[in-house]
């Protein structure tokens, strides 16, 4: 991990300064304050804050969220030594506990993105049907700046999900932060050179809570938020939390939901009432048996132009299906709603942009 994350980085717990404390190649201990290369990026180790809070790095991504240390146990297992070197016998006498989904919306949000992006084919799978190229085009839009402005930024990507468009992003000379609470990073991390020509200098990935968003606030010059919040049990409170990361001038994004026609709110609120029945692999397997069903209705509604629909492989419909049923939180709003929230939060120069059949997007610059 790069020094120049950790340097804005926080606890979410209690917004103190983390120590970086890598476990050792090989050999016993853990070293402090050394310089690393990139090829020791992916080395694990731990996070460390002042109010005893620990935190795991796994795969090259810090793991930010309330309870992680135990979310692992397979790394507490693996590093029980070194863990005991700088915490003690506490850490590594902790019951690792499960999600448990029923207690927790938080946990509940990370087991459902945690299964979707596990079955994410970065060979193959496009993002929701768009081409990358596409992708990177609508956040040029979404944002309303050139690609001149761009280089040098820092952008934090907030529910970056596969990480595919945070690397891509790194095209325009963005430097890149993707902040998500799945656990697949890791696999974001390792693809991550496949979908930007300088994304292993210029993007890092963080598994974090956007609603405690582990960075210092005012980090960054752009705060992008595509799809997300209102997976949240509650977006504005979520707004508010993301409306602290960007710098005085810089630029917030988010784009939610708006209201579906009732044929389409009918349909989501069937797959998700099953969701309450079944477990998350179960969904899975059965949005990969609705898939090609979809498929040809979408496409039949295509050709005798009553909707449009995005081509898409079964593969690709089978992960928007579950991206649109297995979330606890599918909140909608208004224009006008979403303006409010700018507006409390001290933003100036607020539009709207983004504007889809399903959604809307809006911006605006802190002041």
């Amino acid at each position: 991990m790069s020094t120049d994350l950790v340097a804005i980085l926080v606890c979410p717990s209690c917004k103190g300064e983390l120590e970086l404390i890598k476990f050792p190649n090989a050999g016993t201990g853990v070293e402090h304050g050394e310089a690393h290369s990139p090829d020791s990026e992916v080395s694990p180790g731990l996070l460390k804050c002042k109010c005893s809070a620990v935190y795991p790095l796994i795969d090259g991504v810090p793991r930010l969220f309330e309870g992680a240390i135990t979310s692992f146990p397979d790394f507490v297992s693996q590093h029980q030594a070194q863990i005991k070197a700088c915490c003690g016998n506490k850490i590594v006498a902790d019951t690792p506990s499960p999600m448990n989904d029923e207690k927790d919306d938080y946990a509940s949000i990370r087991k459902s993105f945690s299964q979707e992006w596990s079955v994410f084919d970065y060979e193959h799978d496009k993002t929701w049907g768009w081409p990358l190229a596409e992708r990177k085009k609508v956040f040029l839009g979404d944002i309303q700046m050139q690609t001149n402005e761009l280089p040098g930024k820092r952008l934090l990507d907030a529910g970056c999900g596969n990480g595919t468009l945070s690397a891509a992003l790194t095209d325009f000379g963005l430097d890149i932060v993707g902040l998500d609470l799945n656990d697949g990073l890791g696999l974001a991390y390792r693809n991550r050179s496949k979908y930007g020509s300088s994304a292993a200098e210029r993007v890092r990935y963080v598994q974090g809570n956007l609603v405690q968003p582990p960075f210092r606030e005012g980090a960054y010059d752009i705060v992008y938020s595509s799809g997300v919040i209102h997976h949240t049990p509650s977006s504005k409170h979520s707004f508010a939390s993301l409306a602290r990361m960007p710098r005085k001038g810089g630029r917030l994004y988010v784009w939610v939901y708006s209201k579906r026609a009732l044929p389409v709110r009918l349909f989501f609120a069937g797959g998700r009432c099953l969701k309450q029945f079944i477990s998350l692999q179960s969904l899975m397997q059965f949005c990969r048996a609705l898939a090609p069903v979809y498929k040809l209705g979408a496409g039949v509604l295509d050709g005798v132009q009553v909707a449009r629909f995005r081509p898409r492989t079964a593969r690709e419909i089978t992960l928007d299906l579950f991206d649109a049923f297995a979330p606890r939180f599918n909140h909608w709003h208004t224009e006008a709603e979403v303006r409010s929230w700018f507006e409390e939060y001290g933003f100036k120069n607020i539009h709207v942009s983004g504007i889809q059949k399903h959604g809307f997007g809006m911006y605006g610059d802190r002041i």
